[in-house]
Parts: C-alpha cells; sequence; structure tokens
C-alpha cells in the first residue's frame, strides 16, 4: 500500500477529532487529485476517494451539523454532491480493482484485508448519504453487500431504513413486515461488540420505539408462474429487485414477486376522476413491458424467423444484429421516456403551471421557464417539498434523482460516474446509431466505424439494467410522494367533507385487444 494512503487516512482521522475544517477541505481536494493520478493502483484510489468522501461528509456535520438546505439563500447541495460524487468514485474503483485479475493475482493479503473493510464502510456510509437525499431505495440496495456479510453497521443502518421506508409506505401490510425486519436487524446489530457507543444509543432508542408494533415475518410459498419461461422471468426480477413492489427492494422471496404498487387514496375534486390512478396505470405497463422486452433480448438470442433472407455485409469488426439486440434497444428508449412522463404526473398533481410542451423531468424543478418568452410557474416545486410544513422526503429523493439523469456535473465530472455512458447510448440510439459488437470476439475499442458509437454486449446490457433500476427507483419515489403528499393535505381537509369512491381492480384477462 503506498504511503500516501496511510498518511491520508491518519490526517483525515485527526482533522476530524480536532474538527479542523481547513485539513478536512485539504484533503477533499488532495483526494481528488489523487484518484485521477496513474501514480495509484485502482485499490488505492478507491480508498483515497473513500478518505475524501467521509472527510467531506465530515466537515457538512462540522458545517451544517450535516442538514441539507436547499433554499435560494442558504443553499448548501454542491458540499452534499461532493460527498457522493467520491462515494461514488470510490465504489467505482472497488469494482474495477475486483474485476481486473492482474490486480487481484498481485495482491498481497493486506491488500485484501484494505479491500474488505474499506468497501464495508465506503458502501455503508454512501447509503446514509442515500438516505439523506432521499434517495430511500438505492440506499438499501447499497447496504445489501454490508447485510449480508454482517458487518453490524450496515445491519444497523438497513433496520433504521426499512422502518423508514414503513412510515412512508402507503401499504399497511407491507409496513408491518418492512418494521418487523427492521426491528430483527437493529437487534441483531447490538449484539455486536463492534458498535460504536453514539450508534449503539440510536439503534436502542429505535428499538424501544417500535417494540410494542413488531411482529414476526412468516413468508407463505407462492408460484412463480404455470411455465418454466414464467418462472424464469420472474425469478430473473426477483433476484435483481425489478418489481414494483417496496418490499422487493430488501426481499427476494417468492410472495414479493408481483407488480403490486399503485398510488394510495387521492382526494379530488369529483369532476377530475381517477386521472392520476390511471395515469400511473401506464407508468407501470410501459416500465413492465420494457422490462420484460429487455429480458427477452437478454435471453433468447437464437436466430428469428423475421430476420431471414435480410441481407447485410459483414463489416469485420463482429457486431451484433437482429430481432433479440433490437428488442434491449426498444426497450433502453422506453425507459428514458418514464422520467419525463413522471413530470407531467407531478405538473398536473402539483398544478405547477407548465405549459404542456415545456414539460420535462428537468423543467419542473425550476421556478419559472427561462427564455425569450419565459414565465412564472404557479408553485415552485423544489421549494414546495424542502420547506419545513411541507417537506417530503420521496420528492427530495426524485428532485436529487434528476441530478443523476439530467447530468448534473461537479468538478467538471457527471454526478454520477456511471450516468456518462447511458448518456451515450442514448444520444447515439436517438440522434446517430448504436452499434453492439460481440464481448467476446471483439477486442478493439477504437472501431474503424466513425459513424457509429461502438460498445460491447456485455456493457450494453449492464447500462441498460442499470437504467432499468434508475426509473424503477423514480416510480417507487413518486408513489412514496404522493402518500406523503396526501397525508399533509389531509390535516388541511379535516374541515371539509369527502365521498370515498372505490374502484375495481383491471382484470388480467381483460389484457388483449
Amino acid at each position: 500500500m503506498h504511503p500516501n494512503v496511510l498518511s491520508v487516512a491518519l490526517r483525515a482521522d485527526q482533522a476530524f477529532d480536532e474538527k479542523d475544517i481547513h485539513s478536512l477541505e485539504t484533503i477533499v481536494g488532495e483526494c481528488l487529485e489523487f484518484i485521477d493520478s496513474s501514480d495509484y493502483n485502482d485499490l488505492e484510489r478507491a480508498i483515497f476517494a473513500y478518505h475524501g468522501a467521509t472527510s467531506q461528509g465530515n466537515r457538512n456535520g462540522l458545517l451544517y451539523s450535516g442538514q441539507l438546505e436547499h433554499s435560494d439563500e442558504n443553499n448548501n447541495e454542491e458540499n452534499f454532491e461532493l460527498s457522493l460524487y467520491l462515494y461514488r468514485k470510490s465504489l467505482e474503483y472497488f469494482s474495477k480493482y475486483k474485476s481486473e485479475p492482474v490486480q487481484r493475482a498481485s495482491a498481497t493479503r493486506e491488500d485484501e484485508a484494505y479491500y474488505t473493510g474499506y468497501l464495508l464502510r465506503s458502501t455503508t456510509n454512501y447509503a446514509n448519504e442515500l438516505q439523506s437525499i432521499g434517495r430511500l431505495t438505492r440506499s438499501i440496495n447499497q447496504l445489501k453487500h454490508g447485510v449480508n456479510e454482517e458487518f453490524p453497521m450496515a445491519l444497523g443502518s438497513m433496520g433504521l431504513k426499512l422502518i423508514d421506508y414503513a412510515r412512508i409506505d402507503y401499504d399497511e401490510g407491507h409496513s408491518q413486515v418492512l418494521l418487523n425486519e427492521g426491528s430483527r436487524l437493529l437487534k441483531q446489530a447490538l449484539t455486536s461488540p463492534d458498535v460504536d457507543e453514539y450508534a449503539r444509543i440510536v439503534f436502542n432508542a429505535e428499538v424501544e420505539r417500535v417494540k410494542d408494533y413488531v411482529n414476526e415475518n412468516i413468508f407463505d410459498e407462492f408460484s412463480l408462474g404455470s411455465s418454466e419461461k414464467e418462472k424464469d422471468y420472474r425469478s430473473w426480477c426477483l433476484h435483481n429487485s425489478l418489481f414494483l413492489n417496496t418490499l422487493n427492494d430488501y426481499f427476494n422471496v417468492s410472495m414479493v414477486a408481483c407488480d403490486v404498487l399503485h398510488l394510495p387514496d387521492i382526494v379530488t375534486d369529483i369532476r377530475i376522476g381517477p386521472k392520476y390512478h390511471g395515469l400511473f396505470n401506464q407508468l407501470k405497463q410501459e416500465y413492465v413491458s420494457a422490462r420484460f422486452v429487455i429480458y427477452d433480448g437478454i435471453n433468447n438470442n437464437t436466430p428469428h424467423f423475421s430476420d431471414k433472407e435480410v441481407f447485410m455485409y459483414n463489416t469485420l469488426d463482429y457486431p451484433i444484429y437482429g430481432i433479440g439486440i433490437e428488442k434491449i434497444k426498444f426497450g433502453f428508449r422506453s425507459l428514458y421516456s418514464i422520467f419525463d412522463r413522471i413530470a407531467y404526473f407531478l405538473n398536473e398533481y402539483f398544478d405547477l403551471g407548465i405549459k404542456e410542451q415545456d414539460v420535462s423531468y428537468k423543467s419542473i424543478w425550476h421556478n419559472k421557464k427561462y427564455g425569450k418568452n419565459g414565465y412564472d410557474y404557479k408553485l415552485d416545486l423544489k421549494k414546495h417539498i424542502t420547506d419545513n410544513e411541507t417537506y417530503n422526503h420521496p420528492g427530495v429523493g426524485l428532485y436529487w434523482l434528476c441530478k443523476d439523469i439530467a447530468k448534473k456535473q461537479i468538478k467538471h465530472k457527471y454526478l454520477d460516474p456511471s450516468i456518462e455512458a447511458l448518456s451515450d447510448l442514448r444520444n447515439a440510439l436517438e440522434h446517430r446509431y448504436l452499434k453492439i459488437h460481440d464481448s467476446l470476439l471483439h477486442q478493439n475499442e477504437n472501431s474503424m466505424d466513425t459513424l457509429a458509437h461502438s460498445v460491447d454486449l456485455i456493457n450494453f446490457q449492464s447500462a441498460t439494467l442499470e437504467l432499468m433500476r434508475y426509473s424503477r427507483e423514480a416510480i417507487v419515489l413518486l408513489s412514496l410522494l404522493v402518500n406523503v403528499e396526501e397525508r399533509q393535505r389531509l390535516v388541511v381537509r379535516r374541515e371539509s367533507s369527502t365521498v370515498q369512491v372505490t374502484m375495481d381492480e383491471y382484470k388480467d384477462e381483460w389484457k388483449t385487444f
């Protein structure tokens, strides 16, 4: 391990102990330089990024008590963005180190110990940062590694997050399951002597607070389908946490292998009707259809009769053609459209006053339309969801998710390093042309085809799954946002009378034409 790694670790701990904000800032700057330097290997870069992230987080704690401020007057978002970026770079380099045979082959026992310990801390701390910005579902996903390794702080953090999830889930049955598991994980974490004193106090307090509401989770076994193809598909969705079901964020049991997520009850004028539930129906249908088309494209790659007698030249760079790869492309395009559809929903639901042609996932977070014919919106959505009286944690999550999807930059880099690949793929699909190459046969990254944006099959499939997780997260957050907002509106409506109108389920057998 390079001496600079050890030096930064010691200095970072000392700066925090001494509450030395200037030294913390210096360490963050150094770490940003080190991770871009070829003087260090991927493991060392990952550790530098981790110490940069924790130092920035400690700085945020000293300056702002760890509290985000979204207002125009006292905005500190960029300080939290930098911490997020460094955690993401840390995990990116950990992944590169793990997947690089040469580095792993030459690793010492000390290197492997550093890898194991720092990866657990990095994923756990990153998950806590995600929770602070409302990205709850992604936070839970990040903690799974530590929970599987029975890392005490990951167990406790997961327990707290599942209980938070239970608070904002409109489904009472799901809330109970999440609460039960959250309490169990907290108790498991508390059996470890490695939990620090402050965390132990927090964990114990939460266990005590919910103790009268906790039961034991018992899961019944459910069928995954009537055919092997259906079972394989549902198993794939289940283990990749792709069902629109809040329980599938954590649980992989057959009982949660269904897309039951919807909107909570919404109080509207009787003349409006169930338009929001109708739009949410469409969002779900587009997502689940894209999900299956992508799965089918990945797994059914045998020649199809529709591709027979379609003459093409061999361009000698091992391209992949056929309906299978086009299905994945179709699904990729469809997933991106979900974000603007959510923006359309929010514009109507909050009556933001954005003209239909101006609505986008990016535009809803401004308070006016910019340009020659700019106009003020009726409601500042960002201000509404971040004000103390109307604070909406899932709404904050949607706002920060937009920073990723809309390619927010920090220090001249994308806030989420993985979003660059997604953005390039989308641009090629929509405006240029995308060429997929055989991952095993195509070794030359610099394709002779200068018109194409080239990517190998494995990377394209990986990027598509990442986009699917983004779109699923957005749909889940939308449901949670509406639930929190409706609870707040209920307080205002208590003086007025309402009449409940029930809606029947749309039967599976009707889904044909």
